[in-house]
C-alpha cells in the first residue's frame, strides 16, 4: 500500500468515526421514542462500528510495511544495476561479458520495477505506461553505447545522461520511503551551535 493510499485510507476512517460520533450527540439529544429506543440501538452497534474500521486498518498498515519490505530490495538492487552501468562507461576496453553482464542487471531491475508497481493508466488489453522511463532511458544509453575501445567522448557523454536519469529516478522513487531526519548528524552545512543543541536535547 502506497504513502498515498494509506493516508486516503486513514482519512476516510478518521471522517468515519466523526460521523458516528456526531449521529450519537444527534440521537442522544434528539431522541424522543420510548425509553431511547433509537439511542440504546446506536449503543449496541458501537462496538461494530469501532472493531470493522479498526480491522481494516490494521490490515492497511500491514499491508503498508509488506511494501516498503518489497521497496527496499527493489532499491538496493536499482543501485548496483544503475552503478554498473556508471562504471561500464568509465571502462575504456569493455567486453561482451561485461556489457551483457550490465543490461542483464538493468533488465532484471526493470522487470523487478513491475513487480512491485503496475504500469500507469492500464487499459483494458494490460497495456499502460512503465512507472519510471527513467531506468528504461539508463538501459537504451547502455544499449546503444556497446562495448569494445569505446571513444573516450562518447563514453562520458554517456555517463552524463545516466546520471541525469538516475538523479531523477531517484527523487521519486525515494519519496515513498518513510524517511526522518536524522536527530544525530555530521552535516557540515549545519552550524556547529545547532549541532550541540541536537546532541544536548538527545542526552537530556
Amino acid at each position: 500500500m502506497t504513502r498515498r493510499q494509506l493516508r486516503n485510507t486513514i482519512f476516510f476512517i478518521t471522517l468515519l468515526y466523526s460521523l458516528a460520533l456526531l449521529t450519537g450527540v444527534t440521537l442522544y439529544f434528539s431522541d424522543t421514542t420510548d425509553k431511547r429506543t433509537n439511542f440504546a440501538i446506536f449503543k449496541d452497534l458501537i462496538p461494530f462500528m469501532i472493531a470493522i474500521p479498526i480491522a481494516y486498518l490494521g490490515y492497511c498498515f500491514q499491508r503498508r510495511a509488506n511494501y516498503l519490505l518489497a521497496l527496499r530490495p527493489l532499491w538496493s538492487n536499482l543501485i548496483i544495476s544503475v552503478n554498473k552501468a556508471i562504471q561500464f562507461t568509465h571502462d575504456t576496453n569493455t567486453n561482451r561479458k561485461d556489457y551483457a553482464d550490465t543490461l542483464n542487471l538493468l533488465s532484471a531491475s526493470i522487470d523487478e520495477v513491475r513487480g512491485v508497481y503496475r504500469n500507469l493508466k492500464t487499459d483494458t488489453d494490460g497495456i499502460g505506461f512503465y512507472p519510471f522511463e527513467s531506468l528504461k532511458s539508463i538501459h537504451k544509453i547502455v544499449s546503444e553505447l556497446g562495448y569494445g575501445n569505446t571513444d573516450t567522448a562518447k563514453s562520458a557523454e554517456a555517463r552524463k545522461h545516466i546520471k541525469h536519469h538516475w538523479k531523477n529516478l531517484r527523487q521519486t522513487f525515494l519519496l515513498e520511503f518513510d524517511r526522518p531526519e536524522p536527530t544525530i548528524f555530521d552535516s557540515p552545512y549545519i552550524s556547529d551551535k545547532k549541532k550541540s543543541i541536537l546532541r544536548r536535547s538527545e542526552t537530556d
